[in-house]
């Protein structure tokens, strides 16, 4: 073999190769650190947006069932009985569609119900919605009360039933009345006990749950900071959704008696509650997490929800205000 035809690599052309190498590979960990951000800020902007669509179907659903009083219409002569034991309290007041309390710096206007209403957020606004849940049964009169305090022989759907201190509504095309169940009998009909409605009811009036829904900003008990809060009746309150900062709420009032609104207050300058036929929901979410503060920017913006402006926070996390217009639709028709 000869030794002398043998070739290798000199020093320069190593380090050359070497330094090639180098850079594609830094090229690729570019390219790679890279994605990997994008992908991170997709999947916040994702979540975000995620949040906020849930937010907005949620207190929607509760929103547009508000004010039920079966076939009855709302300008109708409707007569309305509350026969709960507190039937002026934020959380029995069913005759009473939809309420709310106005943030006005730290307190609300009306005072808020801190019982029913524990540990909200100050500069956050409280709406207070009477409802029909979903999937709730109902049920019908199969015979014509004896007298106001007969018990209400009933149909409805298999293996549906109610408990004792559930709050119902019956009512029929000129007369509804919120009461609370004393006890619930099963059978062909069934039997539902209550107290002396002072009327009867005829056949086919119908009989459904409904409940006072409280939606509220509090903190969260994760440490994540603020969060969106349901309380339904006298149970206690839940957490919905983790980085809701902030709701504020206008009231569409009725002013002509056409059921369509013409003007949208606050709630501490509505006239008359009775006379509201569809709210505007607007909600500020932040991402749960801070962004990398090596490839972003302090968030300096300005974020508008129905004329109150909130910003800027100086952090580095991502926000988006989500804003909806809900009919109520028992009011409206």
């Amino acid at each position: 073999m000869n030794k002398r035809g043998a070739r290798g690599l000199s020093l320069i052309e190593l380090l050359v190769a070497m330094t090639l190498s180098l850079v594609l590979l830094a090229g690729a960990l570019s390219i790679l650190y890279s994605s990997k951000v994008t992908n991170t800020e997709n999947d916040r902007i994702a979540r975000l947006q995620e949040n906020g669509r849930a937010v907005v179907e949620l207190m929607l659903r509760d929103a547009r069932s508000a004010g039920y009083q079966g076939c009855s219409r709302p300008t109708g002569p409707i007569r309305f009985d509350n026969l709960l034991a507190t039937p002026t309290a934020t959380l029995w007041n069913l005759q009473q569609p939809v309420f709310g309390f106005e943030a006005t710096g730290g307190t609300w206007a009306p005072a808020l119900d801190t019982v029913a209403v524990p540990s909200a957020t100050p500069g956050s606004d409280v709406i207070v919605l009477r409802t029909t849940r979903e999937g709730t049964p109902v049920f019908r009169l199969t015979d014509v009360m004896a007298n106001g305090t007969s018990p209400l022989k009933v149909t409805g759907p298999a293996g549906a039933s109610f408990a004792s201190g559930d709050t119902l509504v019956i009512t029929d095309c000129s007369n509804a009345a919120a009461f609370a169940v004393t006890g619930f009998t099963p059978g062909a009909p069934a039997t539902i006990s209550h107290g002396d409605f002072g009327q009867i009811y005829l056949l086919n009036a119908e009989i459904v749950q409904m409940d006072t829904v409280i939606y509220y900003v509090r903190d969260s008990t994760s440490g994540l900071g603020p969060a969106l809060w349901r309380r339904i009746g006298n149970a206690a309150p839940q957490i919905l959704v983790e980085g809701v900062e902030n709701l504020q709420v206008l009231y569409g009032e009725s002013l002509t008696g056409t059921l369509l609104a013409d003007v949208y207050r606050t709630a501490n300058a509505v006239g008359n509650w009775n006379n509201v036929v569809s709210v505007t929901i607007s909600v500020l979410l932040r991402s749960e997490a801070q962004e990398n503060q090596l490839n972003s920017e302090r968030n300096s913006q300005i974020y508008n929800l129905l004329g109150t402006n909130y910003g800027p926070f100086n952090d580095f996390r991502q926000r988006a205000v989500f804003t909806t217009t809900a009919t109520l639709r028992n009011r409206s028709r």
